[in-house]
């Protein structure tokens, strides 16, 4: 069985809901289309992070492009997070094809009896994983203090900057500002990098990765935070 069939396989048992991301080989061909594709833009984006012989965990790591990324650019330890059993096994069949060091491990972080924050990383990673429900959700502050307690040195995230709260998210202002200030949620828009900014302010400083405008932008950008 080749590995698009392998893979196949895995997401077709594991349903469409949790192919998040489109899996590749190594030559970046598609072993199974996903909701999110990788382009030229993105892997030139995250390959400006140094990751040379730092310890990495990569949250939400769906079937693990990220966490591979940065063992290739030189990281000398990644552990890829997930909680979907399913996934993980498709993780651990693409770690043996591509002879890749990294690990796989299920956690849920919602989970308050979750151990992973017992240990630190020197990179944590948050890439393509927030999105429309946590903001629905109220899901995003929960998120990013775990994120936050798993490395005192630098955490790397990726947001898209705005979305219509209409066309994007589907709900109104009004219902959205019952959750959100109203310096999130003004113009018809949510200002999900805002929000970002702030709740890690003024423990960490931001600096991105991807170049920023004011302006509304679909793609998510990546974003560095080190200690203040």
């Amino acid at each position: 069985m080749s590995i698009a069939e392998k893979m196949r396989e895995i997401a077709s048992l594991v349903g469409p809901e949790h192919v998040y991301r489109t899996v590749y080989d190594e030559d970046l061909r598609v072993l199974v289309p996903g909701k999110e594709d990788i382009n030229a833009e993105i892997l030139d984006t995250f390959s400006r992070i140094d990751f040379t012989d730092k310890s990495v965990v990569d949250l939400g790591c769906n079937f693990g492009f990220f966490t591979f990324y940065a063992a290739r650019l030189g990281a000398r330890q990644v552990v890829g997070v997930d909680r979907e059993e399913g996934v993980l096994q498709g993780c651990e069949v693409l770690k043996d094809y591509f002879n890749s060091p990294v690990s796989f491990e299920a956690h849920d972080i919602y989970d308050p009896a979750c151990t992973l924050p017992e240990r630190t990383f020197d990179i944590a990673m948050l890439v393509e994983f927030i999105g429309k429900t946590f903001i629905l959700e109220n899901r995003i502050a929960p998120t990013l203090g775990f994120l936050e307690k798993l490395s005192e040195r630098e955490l790397i995230v990726s947001v898209q900057k705005i979305y219509w709260i209409r066309k994007e998210l589907g709900t109104t202002p009004e219902a959205l500002r019952g959750v959100y200030t109203d310096r999130y949620v003004r113009d018809g828009s949510f200002y999900l990098l805002d929000y970002v900014q702030d709740f890690f302010a003024p423990r960490w400083r931001m600096e991105p990765i991807s170049e920023l405008n004011g302006e509304y932008e679909k793609p998510r950008k990546l974003l560095r935070f080190v200690r203040a």
